[in-house]
């Protein structure tokens, strides 16, 4: 009996024993679990806060920015300022006005513009229908009764050949060539011309800047009784 005793004794011991540890091991493993799930949510708790301390701070310096612009703005302006406003105020206007002005003025040059544009085309159109006109009529300038006589040179030859138009006084190669064009290339042509058909000349070659050249009908009459004087024997 004291050996089952002992024995049931001993093993009653062990099982506490065992049930004691396996209680200790429980209780370190749910406090080592909750322990790691409280630091954690610390962390959380922690950083949370940091970002609330930064957040309020920002609110800080935008309430305090903002206090600033409310007592700026609820301040009076001093003289000085209010100055210096009208100054800006006035030269806002004037200017204004100046580009009003500017733009009318604009304006007013585009009608300008188109006018001008509209008798342009006119004056092109006119001036293609004198060119036609007179390349038309430019045959007709040798049919006039001529200064000398008529007969003599009619009945020359030397009056039909090309004489050097550059000898006439204001006529150079490039207004010779011009005329050559037109079929005009004797003196005797020239020295017929009336001051209506020089001023269709010069219409026609584009000289209207130059001055008028009613002096070629003269030097060429010269030119042409000193190149055949004895046709105006």
């Amino acid at each position: 009996m004291e050996y089952l005793a002992v024995q049931m004794s001993v093993f009653w011991g062990g099982a506490i024993v065992g049930g004691v540890l396996l209680g200790w091991w429980f209780t370190q493993f749910f406090y080592r679990q909750a322990a790691n799930a409280c630091h954690v949510e610390l962390l959380g708790l922690r950083r949370n806060y940091e970002d609330s301390t930064k957040e309020n701070s920002q609110l800080r310096y935008k309430l305090q920015q903002l206090d600033g612009m409310l007592r700026k703005i609820s301040t009076l302006p001093s003289d000085a300022e209010y100055g210096q406003f009208l100054q800006v105020r006035k030269k806002l206007e004037k200017t204004r006005l100046q580009y009003q002005s500017l733009l009318d003025k604009c304006h007013h040059q585009q009608k300008m513009l188109a006018r001008l544009t509209t008798e342009l085309q006119d004056s092109k159109q006119e001036l293609m229908s004198l060119q036609v006109a007179f390349s038309q009529q430019h045959s007709g300038l040798v049919t006039k009764p001529p200064v000398v006589s008529v007969a003599l040179q009619e009945n020359n030859p030397l009056t039909d050949k090309r004489d050097d138009l550059t000898l006439i006084q204001g006529i150079n190669q490039h207004i010779a060539s011009k005329l050559q064009a037109l079929g005009i290339v004797t003196y005797r042509q020239i020295a017929e011309c009336t001051v209506d058909d020089i001023h269709s000349i010069q219409r026609t070659l584009g000289l209207e800047l130059m001055p008028p050249p009613e002096g070629w009908v003269q030097h060429a009459y010269s030119l042409f009784q000193q190149k055949y004087p004895p046709l105006l024997a």
